[in-house]
């Protein structure tokens, strides 16, 4: 923020923080979030406005129940109550807001090649190596330790089953060339052992 030359916004960022260390949270975490501000780091030189994507970032998952079915919509709220206090102007509020909003369906992308990469880094924990991408699927399945094993395995075989009929995984060419192939294969790995058939 400093960087941008925008208002300290402490409270907001404690805010944030505070929102993101909650105890139902064991993948859409504080490290969940450092995660993607390392990997937009790398990607800097390549988007135009990163300035959104960091916007993004902090609020893509402030808001996290696991039970509900509106998160991103809250999420895109706070982010535009917020980030004015902070200093972004109302373009770049509108912008950060439908990239947030683009979330809820990652591969139906969003704008432009910046919400493209976004969204693939947002998503690229699904290309992780096997052992990286199995404590993941743990983690997730601990932020929904209240679903019954039936219903979780069905609910959870269904995203996995819509993500492995999409002719790519990724939006991104930078991201499909380089572990869109993996992605595929931790995904198949993990619906076979929800009790899937392929």
């Amino acid at each position: 923020m400093q960087r941008l030359g925008w208002n300290a916004g402490q409270s907001q960022i404690d805010g944030i923080i505070s929102a993101y260390s909650e105890p139902q949270r064991h993948y859409h975490d504080l490290s969940h979030l450092a995660y993607i501000f390392r990997e937009l780091d790398v990607l800097q030189p390549h988007l135009e406005a990163p300035e959104r994507c960091w916007m993004a970032a902090w609020y893509h998952d402030i808001i996290y129940d696991p039970r509900g079915s509106d998160n991103e919509a809250l999420r895109a709220e706070r982010a535009v109550v917020e980030l004015p206090a902070l200093g972004a102007s109302d373009a770049l509020v509108g912008q950060v807001r439908q990239l947030i909003l683009a979330t809820a369906d990652h591969q139906s992308g969003g704008h432009d090649e910046d919400d493209a990469l976004f969204l693939d880094v947002d998503f690229s924990i699904l290309g992780a190596p096997p052992d990286i991408y199995d404590d993941y699927a743990a983690k997730v399945r601990q932020e929904y330790i209240w679903a019954p094993g039936l219903l979780y395995r069905q609910g959870r075989r269904k995203f996995l089953k819509s993500a492995q009929a999409a002719s790519r995984t990724f939006l991104t060419d930078r991201f499909e060339s380089a572990i869109g192939e993996q992605a595929r294969e931790n995904m198949r790995r993990e619906f076979i052992r929800l009790g899937g058939k392929l």
